[in-house]
């Protein structure tokens, strides 16, 4: 059992109904308990389904549906983890919840300074939406933010071979 509640959500783990009823599953036998963790597990934010659009209705994230499940349950985590005194540790572990989301954080000049760095550059347009609204409920209203992209340099595509530049989105390069 303190297996499960340590993969909980930190809101969850000392929630006295959540541990009441993880000791209730726990004491049960093996048939009932899988059934029971089926529901149990509309705890997790990877494996939330059915139980989803009531967080983001708590978290305030409705209009969500056009964005894949992928999408919404990041950015649930996200607006999860925006909970706390806001600093450059806590936008960078709102920006970690986007899968590919490599992105580094700065401040500069009274500027909150995004930086894509990956390899795989910015997410998608509905991910990249969710990922900027989520910084901007985490973020002091007075302060400004910028985002910096990486594209595909020349050198990098000068080394691809056909297959691989026929492979690649069209918003990896810049024009």
């Amino acid at each position: 059992m303190l297996d499960i509640i340590r993969q909980l959500p930190s809101a969850y783990r000392g929630d006295r109904w959540v541990r009441d009823l993880l000791g209730c599953i726990a004491v049960l036998d093996e048939k009932q308990r899988e059934s029971a963790l089926e529901t149990v597990e509309q705890l997790f934010p990877d494996t939330m389904t059915w139980i989803l659009e009531t967080e983001e209705r708590i978290a305030g994230l409705e209009g969500n549906a056009a964005l894949t499940l992928e999408e919404r349950r990041t950015a649930l985590q996200a607006r999860w983890r925006a909970a706390g005194k806001c600093d450059v540790e806590l936008i960078q572990r709102v920006c970690d919840s986007w899968k590919n989301g490599e992105i580094s954080v700065g401040f500069a000049a009274g500027v909150i300074v995004l930086t894509f760095v990956g390899a795989y550059g910015v997410p998608e347009a509905a991910a990249l939406a969710a990922l900027q609204d989520a910084i901007e409920h985490t973020i002091p209203c007075h302060l400004a933010t910028e985002y910096l992209y990486r594209y595909l340099l020349v050198r990098e595509v000068g080394a691809m071979t056909v297959a691989e530049l026929e492979e690649r989105p069209i918003h990896d390069f810049a024009f």
